[in-house]
């Protein structure tokens, strides 16, 4: 196991009726002025909207608000945030709603603290976003389960024209405190929890699938967690109002970004499937959970294929995850890609990318795209040949 350095420096409120602490924590991190964003306006058709300004108002906390951020979110709203919070002389930013509203306000927290455009601060060769020096302080309340942006330090943004995915990571961007009730996420269409579901899914494999470092309490952790996600959400599909099966899969969303921390002393992956999954939500604006669980057992596929001395890890994962019981290591692995895609099955996700309404013509840009900022991959190194021959296999 390598050297590592260990830190989850935000404040989880999980539970029912915590939103009763957002006022007054605000105030004691400083906050007087608040900008508060969220999305297409569903908060005010739940009724987290009502509650939010409820909580502002009693502790008599000013509030600019910035809404209409949408899914796959663009870097214009984060610059519309930026302004407004100079312009309006905000001090705290509560970003309410999903992953791609808390990303675009981890975007405006860094950027109102940037003389420069904020598109200078994406992640650059040094591995994070080096041009961050500060960020403006930030909480969260978390309406959708999935990308784990609460509990974490990155941001995907969608920039330009082609729509090219980029991304911020710094520690300056941890959110100070998120809420967390998982009452909150009653309402999200099946669709969209099963999609965070996959997210999750994807979050926790791909810091699992890295060379063996004998890693064992991060591994195990991990494999934990998966199961547990197996486990539960199957019980929101029958019952969208189950409160311990919505708790547990937020709580694993939190969990699996959290400090990086099934990652602590093992070679840092490239989030290959991430690499991938975001061109094609940026050329078909495809839900991102859904992307990863199209391209997940075709990558499982590839690499124990390409890298077969790797082939132990994925043994690894069938029997402890989803207890297959099968000796020879390589019919123990191919089993458990059929047993993850039988879940993919169970939890609706579409079952190729020709399903889902990728065109065949589109592949080899997407593949192009995939690696214009490098080859992806740790198992398996992943150029362009090796990226089409994995979006071939899953369409």
């Amino acid at each position: 196991m390598d050297n590592f350095i260990y830190s989850i420096p935000t404040t989880a409120y999980f539970g029912k009726g915590q939103i009763n602490i957002l006022g007054e924590t605000i105030k004691a991190q400083g906050g007087s002025k608040v900008l508060l964003a969220y999305g297409g306006g569903s908060i005010k058709k739940n009724g987290i909207y009502d509650t939010v300004i409820e909580q502002l108002d009693k502790a008599d906390l000013a509030y600019v608000e910035l809404s209409g951020i949408q899914p796959n979110p663009r870097i214009e709203s984060s610059q519309e945030g930026i302004k407004l919070y100079r312009q309006r002389g905000c001090d705290f930013i509560l970003a309410v709603g999903g992953g791609s509203t808390l990303d675009a306000c981890k975007a405006i927290a860094a950027g109102v603290k940037y003389d420069g455009p904020v598109t200078d601060l994406f992640v650059d060769e040094s591995g994070i976003s080096s041009k961050i020096v500060a960020a403006a302080p930030l909480a969260t309340i978390l309406t959708m389960a999935g990308t784990g942006s609460e509990m974490d330090m990155g941001a995907v943004i969608t920039v330009g024209e082609d729509h090219k995915k980029k991304v911020l990571l710094h520690p300056l961007l941890n959110p100070r405190f998120s809420i967390l009730d998982p009452e909150y996420t009653y309402t999200v269409p099946e669709y969209h929890s099963m999609a965070g579901v996959a997210d999750i899914l994807c979050h926790l494999m791909e810091q699992y699938f890295t060379p063996d470092v004998a890693a064992k309490v991060q591994d195990r952790m991990n494999e934990g967690v998966m199961k547990v996600v197996l486990e539960e959400a199957p019980k929101i599909l029958a019952n969208p109002q189950d409160y311990e099966a919505r708790a547990n899969i937020m709580w694993a969303s939190s969990m699996a970004l959290a400090g990086f921390q099934f990652l602590l002393g093992k070679p840092s992956p490239t989030f290959p499937l991430h690499g991938i999954g975001h061109e094609l939500s940026s050329m078909y604006d495809m839900t991102h959970g859904v992307t990863l669980a199209l391209l997940t057992p075709a990558w499982m596929r590839h690499t124990m294929s390409a890298a077969p001395e790797h082939l132990p890890i994925f043994a690894r994962f069938a029997r402890n995850v989803f207890d297959v019981r099968e000796k020879d290591d390589a019919k123990a692995a191919e089993e458990g890609v059929t047993r993850l895609e039988e879940f993919y099955a169970v939890i609706k996700m579409p079952a190729s990318l020709r399903e889902a309404g990728v065109k065949e013509e589109d592949l080899e840009v997407i593949a192009e795209k995939a690696v214009e900022d490098g080859q992806l991959g740790i198992l398996a190194v992943l150029g362009k040949d090796e990226v089409l021959q994995i979006l071939r296999a899953a369409f």
